[in-house]
């Protein structure tokens, strides 16, 4: 069993093991730079996750918390490949989102869901037997596939990726309607893309349009 903790900016960055995960899982065009996530821990909007086991940090995970609407962003879920299969994954995914849906209901907000950016589990894909295998571990943790086309902004600062939603509703069987969701794309794209990532914003009113 792992401990998992809440990380403040300065232990986020002083973590090395959490900064080789993260370079270890995520292709340079997906991952942020060290400054963004910091700073969206110090605006109070975002939530790094590490777990830990005998000292060493073994799993990631950050969230940013949407508010309008109401909802927990998970932006980034990892976990030390020599560690997988264990349970850490599921345990950090509960973790960022019992944390963050506390921190909209400490606001007065009912939290939809969590929602989530996944690689298209595309069969042709060179990498297709390992997106398969993360939408499966994401959909055993009670999240599903949306239909909506949808391109992560320029995280890296030139390129923007079709990826795949996914989302878990807060609720079991509450139904997630179109406007919903393209409510919860708006949010995640000036949020988080907009005001941490500070991607221009004619870029992202660009990718709201993208089929």
């Amino acid at each position: 069993m792992s401990v998992i903790d809440s990380l403040s900016a300065d232990e986020l960055l002083a973590d090395q093991d959490w900064w080789r995960i993260y370079d270890d899982s995520f292709p340079a065009s997906e991952r942020e730079s060290p400054e963004v996530i910091a700073k969206s821990i110090a605006q109070g909007v975002g939530i790094a996750l590490r777990a830990r086991c005998e000292g060493m940090t073994i799993g990631l995970a950050t969230t940013h918390i949407l508010m309008d609407p109401p909802a927990v962003f998970l932006v980034y879920l990892a976990v030390d490949g020599r560690q997988r299969s264990r349970g850490t994954g599921g345990e950090l995914m509960n973790r960022a989102w019992e944390l963050g849906k506390a921190h909209l209901l400490e606001r007065g907000l009912r939290p939809l869901g969590c929602v989530w950016e996944v690689d298209p589990p595309e069969t042709q894909a060179a990498d297709a037997e390992a997106r398969l295998r993360r939408v499966a571990f994401f959909q055993r943790h009670g999240g599903q596939l949306l239909n909506r086309p949808y391109m992560q902004p320029p995280v890296n600062g030139t390129t923007a990726i079709p990826m795949s939603l996914m989302f878990m509703p807060a609720s079991k069987g509450e139904p997630l309607t179109s406007e919903v969701v393209e409510g919860l794309v708006r949010a995640m794209y000036f949020e988080k893309y907009g005001a941490i990532n500070e991607i221009d914003k004619e870029v992202l009113h660009g990718l709201l349009g993208w089929r």
